[in-house]
């Protein structure tokens, strides 16, 4: 089990970086597609760029997660007593 948080942890991690250092114009293609496919078939600026500052704070969100779980991994394992 504590092997799977440890992978957990790490791809989190990751996750979280890239989502922090990708530039924006490599993320803007995927913003517009992921709108186009929820019906938004014309996204204005206004809707990438909320979508951009979201995607950002779910990098910070990644990287605080995968802190926890290194804590958690470092201090025992979910098994600890």
């Amino acid at each position: 089990m504590d092997f799977i948080l440890w992978l957990v942890a790490i791809f989190a991690l990751i996750y979280g970086i890239l989502l922090l250092v990708l530039p924006g114009k490599t993320l803007t293609p995927i913003i517009i597609k992921q709108l186009n496919n929820k019906g938004n078939s014309d996204p204005t600026s206004e809707d990438v760029d909320k979508k951009l500052k979201l995607f950002r704070m779910m990098g910070l969100v990644c990287i605080v997660a995968s802190a926890a779980l290194f804590y958690i991994n470092l201090t025992g394992g979910i098994f600890a007593f």
